[in-house]
């Protein structure tokens, strides 16, 4: 087998990543290099190339943003993906069932112990996502969650974030198409996901997400304040349904905000609203540990 990864060396905490692959890869004779990216758009064109070059497994390793340029570019076609978490939320990795260390992710690949699960991808204009579209609340904490914050606290930067933007919430109107049906809706956040998981261990946007039904999920968050915020949570810590969520699901989507919006496609800018999403199913293929394909959906 031959593998390339394509290695973010700015995501998350600090790791010998090479020594961690060569102790998994070399002593299963595994054929394996590494491309290492240095800015927006590196992951993209080095998984195009990695393409042409025909190698049998596209590797990730780094955050959410990284999978998602290396997701994109097989979107056009190209072998199968395989995760190696190394970013601060690593929420697909989490959604998958893919083991939370590069270390073990990397003995998942070498062991072979593995199924390859068609997962779903949302475009947006001329671009994917794989996680979700935010607008409002979500889309603030993203923001506000500088590297800074991610560096000295990992996950728990985005809490921080959260409860800042909590401190002013600022309430929106949605004019929602879900396959030709309008729809209406007030709230603080709405969010067009593919992926259930917020990148916190257990914690879910909201039940029922499934990466490989042919559907996204819109869901709009009225949450008023960190009372509510902290009730949605407990309710998710005892497998109930979340509070303050209004929720549809349908394969092409058209969101219009009073006022406008910015609109984050998996983090990153993707203009503002209104904006146009449609699912494209089975777009690509990753890989998973065995069993986790029926499990995680």
């Amino acid at each position: 087998m031959r593998i390339k990864v394509i290695a973010n060396p700015s995501a998350g905490q600090p790791e010998p990543v090479l020594s961690v692959l060569n102790d998994a890869f070399g002593p299963a004779a595994i054929d394996w290099d590494v491309v290492v990216t240095h800015g927006k758009g590196d992951g993209y064109e080095a998984t195009r190339r990695a393409v042409d070059e025909g190698y049998d497994l596209i590797a990730a390793y780094g955050g959410d943003g990284t999978v998602t340029e290396v997701a994109s570019a097989l979107a056009l076609g190209g072998p199968p993906m395989a995760i190696l978490p190394g970013g601060t939320g690593n929420a697909l990795a989490e959604d998958l069932g893919i083991p939370r260390t590069l270390a073990e992710a990397a003995a998942l690949i070498a062991g072979g112990m593995y199924d390859i699960r068609r997962v779903d991808m949302g475009r947006v204009g001329d671009g994917y996502f794989i996680l979700r579209l935010t607008m409002g609340f979500e889309a603030s904490v993203v923001e506000t969650a500088t590297r800074e914050l991610k560096d000295r606290f990992g996950w728990l930067a985005y809490a921080f974030a959260g409860l800042q933007a909590l401190a002013d919430p600022a309430r929106t109107c949605y004019l929602i198409e879900v396959d030709g049906v309008a729809v209406e809706a007030e709230g603080l956040a709405c969010v067009v996901a593919n992926s259930a998981s917020m990148g916190v261990i257990d914690v879910k946007i909201a039940d029922g997400v499934d990466l490989s039904d042919g559907l996204l999920d819109v869901i709009v968050v009225d949450l008023p304040d960190l009372s509510a915020l902290l009730g949605s949570a407990a309710d998710v810590a005892v497998g109930e349904p979340p509070r303050g969520l209004t929720r549809w699901r349908g394969e092409r989507i058209r969101i219009e905000t009073r006022p406008q919006q910015p609109v984050l496609a998996d983090g990153e800018d993707a203009g503002k609203t209104p904006v146009e999403a449609s699912v494209v199913p089975s777009a690509i293929g990753i890989l998973v540990p065995k069993g986790a394909q029926a499990s995680s959906k």
